[in-house]
C-alpha cells in the first residue's frame, strides 16, 4: 500500500509540472514564418560556417580483479581461483564540439536580421497556448506574457 501511494504521488507531482521559461525569437510586427525563415536561414549558414565534429567518449570496460584463493589437498595438489571480480560495462556517447559555437553564430544572424530573444513562460491552458499561436503578427514584448511552446531549434 505504501508503495502504491508513493507511485501515485510521484505520478500527481510529475503531471503538476509546467515546461519552465523559454527562450523566444522575437521582433515586435514579425511573422511566424518570417521568425521560422529567419531562424532557417541562419541555421543553414552557421552550419556551412561551423560545420559539425562529432567526438565520441567511450568509458568503463575494465577489469576489477576479485580475490584469488588457493586450497592445498592432501596429495599437496594446489587449487587457485579468483572469487569477486567484474567487468564495469562499456558506456559512450556523442557530442558536436562546436555546437556552442554555431549556436553564438546563429544568435549573431539573427541579431543582424533585427530579432532577439525573449523569455516567457509556457502558457498554462490550452486556450492561452491556441490564443499565442493564432497571433498573426508578434505584439510588443511588452504585452506578451506567456508563450505556446514552440521553437526553432531543431534538435
Amino acid at each position: 500500500m505504501k508503495i502504491k501511494l508513493i507511485a501515485l504521488t510521484t505520478l500527481l507531482t510529475l503531471a503538476g509540472c509546467q515546461v519552465g521559461p523559454l527562450d523566444v525569437l522575437y521582433k515586435e510586427g514579425s511573422t511566424r514564418s518570417e521568425r521560422q525563415l529567419a531562424y532557417d536561414q541562419c541555421f543553414i549558414s552557421a552550419l556551412k560556417e561551423v560545420p559539425q565534429n562529432m567526438v565520441t567518449e567511450v568509458t568503463g570496460g575494465d577489469w576489477i580483479p576479485g580475490v584469488v584463493r588457493c586450497k592445498t589437498d592432501s596429495n599437496n595438489n594446489t587449487t587457485c581461483g579468483e572469487i569477486g571480480g567484474y567487468a564495469t560495462p562499456i558506456d559512450s556517447y556523442s557530442y558536436d564540439t562546436n555546437k556552442k559555437l554555431r549556436d553564438r553564430v546563429i544568435d549573431r544572424c539573427l541579431a543582424d536580421k533585427g530579432f532577439s530573444t525573449i523569455v516567457r513562460p509556457v502558457c498554462k491552458t490550452k486556450e492561452e497556448r491556441a490564443a499565442y499561436a493564432m497571433l498573426p503578427n508578434q505584439p510588443n514584448a511588452s504585452t506578451i506574457a506567456c508563450v505556446s511552446g514552440q521553437s526553432f531549434d531543431p534538435n
